[in-house]
């Protein structure tokens, strides 16, 4: 069964699933594609013209979310993922924090790469900004010394955290310095020596 990943890396959305897939050890191709650049290709796949979108043989599955739901269930892996419970709970709620900083961090890159300058809001910027940075506190909060929020090895909080600071690394790196998160540049630097990771670090 062949599986197509489209899209490409610097999205945070693409790189959370194609992070996932290789954490899953699941084997995949890439059509790397900006969503902005290449609207009618991934129409195709997506009446939305919206990143990711996964070819699997004949059918295609759309959304990060809906991807990574898949892979687990195709992988047959409970690693990334604890099933029921209190863990569970909480892997869901550090993902969702994760989630947000990279749905807000878009948002914010948007207002400077999409809209023209003469009507760029700052304020709208900076409050969106505030979003961002007030949920990767409480991530670097939450992680304490810990190695990984996965404890010894990385799950789905440590891909979405890890992607989602990569991002606003790139996209705000200013407000990242001046936030001094340090557990969570600890935490970038020893998930990016992984493969799974650093095969997905977005290099451009």
């Amino acid at each position: 069964m062949s599986i197509v990943l489209i899209g490409r890396d610097l999205s945070p959305f693409v790189r959370r699933t194609a992070t996932t897939l290789n954490l899953l050890g699941l084997s995949y191709t890439r059509e790397e594609v900006a969503a902005a650049e290449a609207v009618d290709f991934i129409r195709q796949y997506n009446p939305l013209g919206r990143v990711p979108a996964l070819i699997i043989g004949n059918d295609v599955v759309i959304d990060s979310a809906a991807i990574i739901d898949y892979a687990l269930e195709l992988a047959g892996k409970q690693s990334l993922l604890p099933p029921s419970g209190e863990a569970r709970r909480i892997t869901l709620k550090q993902s969702a924090i994760a989630t947000g900083v990279m749905e807000k961090g878009v948002v914010a890159a948007y207002e400077v790469t999409q809209r023209p300058q003469e009507y760029l809001y700052e304020p709208y910027r900076e409050r969106v900004l505030g979003q961002v940075l007030a949920g990767l506190q409480e991530l670097d909060e939450t992680l304490g010394e810990a190695a990984f929020f996965g404890g010894t090895t990385p799950d789905l909080a440590d891909v979405n955290t890890v992607v989602a600071y990569d991002f606003i690394s790139i996209v705000a790196k200013d407000k990242i310095d001046a936030a001094k998160l340090n557990r969570l540049a600890r935490l970038s630097t020893r998930a990016n020596s992984l493969d799974a990771f650093a095969l997905t670090r977005w290099q451009g």
